[in-house]
């Protein structure tokens, strides 16, 4: 079911692309970092609570100011054991979010997102030869702030927090991501 909604972003972003005009509307861009996870690791022997994240993204900017921005996500996985049981979560998604942005000056800018985030959470737990696994989709808001440094008018770094609240079977969990990559506009 993930996979039909990932290939209708993709879609999605690629009609984005087909509509662009001369004026750097459009944009797309990847980024990479770290997702912590806000979980309680009391009683465990070992929890991990961070992993890397990245995002594929593309946007559109409607004028100077606002736009809408898709993407492709994944918040790593984070793994937890106690005794002779261990357990991972692991969280996939896409997300479309308005994007409210600011140029500072020449080179610097600013922006805010918030929007929808539909993501796959999956668990997995082991004790000794038995395994089993399960995984929950849910739709949920996301919001985040950013930075953008332009190299060229069509070239910039790019570095970002975003938070959203992913669901897992019988509980959620809330992850914030600070990813760092770079974006071309067309």
């Amino acid at each position: 079911m993930l996979n039909k909604k990932i290939i209708a972003a993709a879609l999605a972003i690629s009609g984005l692309f087909a509509g662009a005009t001369a004026s750097a509307q459009v944009y797309v861009g990847a980024t990479v970092g770290q997702a912590r996870w806000n979980m309680d690791c009391a009683g465990t022997s070992s929890c991990k609570t961070n992993d890397t994240s990245f995002n594929i993204l593309g946007g559109y900017n409607l004028n100077s100011n606002w736009g809408v921005e898709a993407s492709y996500y994944s918040l790593g996985t984070v793994k937890a054991s106690a005794g002779g049981l261990s357990a991972e979560l692991k969280a996939t998604g896409i997300d479309l979010a308005g994007v409210y942005r600011a140029q500072l000056n020449t080179n610097w800018g600013v922006f805010t997102k918030l929007g929808l985030a539909y993501s796959k959470g999956e668990a997995t737990a082991s004790f000794g030869n038995l395994r089993g696994s399960t995984s929950e989709n849910s739709a949920q808001v996301m919001a985040g702030v950013g930075v953008t440094y332009a190299f060229t008018p069509n070239f910039a770094a790019r570095a970002e927090i975003t938070t959203r609240k992913v669901d897992f079977v019988g509980s959620s969990g809330n992850i914030t991501n600070l990813n760092v990559g770079v974006q071309a506009a067309f």
